[in-house]
Parts: C-alpha cells; structure tokens; sequence
C-alpha cells in the first residue's frame, strides 16, 4: 500500500536493519518488518511502512517484498517499475539444498523521511528482537494472543496450510489493535485519508 510514496522510506529502512544487524537473512528482515509496522500502529494508529502482510505459515510477510527479494520481480505501479536495489543488495546461497538470501547495505541509509520518534521506535525493536533468530522471531508472531495466530484461529488456516501450501490470501488488519480506542482509530483514520490523498496526487502528475 502506498508502495510509489514510501518506496525510498521502505528501502532505507531496510539498508538502516541490514547496517545494524550484518548477514541479515531476508525471513528475519520481514519479520523485523513487520514488528516495526505493529508496535508503531498500536502505539499511534500509523505504520511506518504501510506494507501489506499476508498470514502465511511462517508467520505475517509482506508479499510484493518476499517476491522482490527471493524471486528478484519488482513492484509494478502505472506501468513503472519500483524495487530496492539503489538502497540494498542480496546475496543468495545454497544451503543443504535451500535457498538463504541475505540483505546488505548498498551505499549509506538515510533517515530524513523518519520522525524522531519512527527512529527511536525501530531502534528499540533492533534493540529487543535484533540478536533473535528467525525461527524464534516466528515463534514470537505465532504466540496465541498474536494477530496472525487470531486469522489462523478463525479462519481454519492451519488445515490450508496442510492443503493448499504455505502461503494465504488473508491480510492482517492492524485495526484490531485499536478496536477499543477511538483516540487512535481517529488518528488512523486520518493518516490513512492523508496518504491516499498524496497518492491520488501522485497520480495527476
């Protein structure tokens, strides 16, 4: 979602995770990712990103970005291509007959698009979840009080994952956070009513 506006913002917060945490291996990328997008959304109404996460088996991804990153195709918007790669450059390797991707920096990150306060919150997931593993980071998102463990729960996901593979079409509402909250829900609301304008002005131009 708003991929065209926060393209460069996304990429330099990859670069910015791939410089703090060297060899960064693409699943706990996405994972980093997407605990970034959930605890800004709960505390403030906002993502950072505004990605989209799928409820796949191995926990919320951003799909057009596990697309990019493990099958190279970049994301289409009017006809225009709109990918990474002047941010961050991955490696692939064959281990044990699997493919493990690794996303390094390319050039120095900037952080001008990022609040004071976006910067210290990602700062503080680096902080807490940085030396996890992935397999950890997954066990983390699948607790039972998670929001992907919630889809799983009510839409019987589980038994998809065992017959159509591991992959959903379900995409995590991070409105359920705020549920109780109207403080927030106006705040989303009007974040979400602002990017959308931006991106219907994009558009025209």
């Amino acid at each position: 979602m708003f991929r065209t506006q926060l393209n460069s913002k996304i990429g330099n917060l990859l670069n910015y995770l791939s410089t703090r945490i060297p060899n960064l291996n693409m699943t706990k990328a996405l994972k980093l990712l997407y605990l970034i997008d959930e605890t800004s959304y709960m505390r403030t109404g906002v993502p950072v990103t505004w990605l989209d996460y799928k409820v796949w088996e191995m926990g919320p991804v951003a799909e057009e970005l596990y697309n990019e990153l493990r099958n190279d195709q970049s994301f289409f918007q009017n006809g225009a291509a709109i990918n990474l790669e002047q941010f961050i450059e991955t490696k692939k390797a064959d281990k044990k007959g699997q493919i493990q991707i690794t996303i390094h920096p390319r050039n120095k990150y900037e952080l001008g698009e990022f609040s004071e306060y976006e910067k210290e919150l990602i700062d503080n997931v680096i902080d807490r979840f940085g030396t996890y593993t992935s397999k950890q980071l997954i066990a983390l998102l699948h607790e039972e009080d998670t929001l992907w463990h919630k889809y799983v729960a009510d839409n019987n996901l589980k038994l998809n994952f065992q017959v159509y593979g591991k992959k959903s079409n379900h995409t995590i509402d991070f409105a359920q956070l705020i549920k109780d909250d109207p403080f927030l829900q106006l705040s989303a609301q009007s974040a979400y009513e602002s990017m959308q304008m931006q991106e219907e002005l994009n558009d025209l131009q």
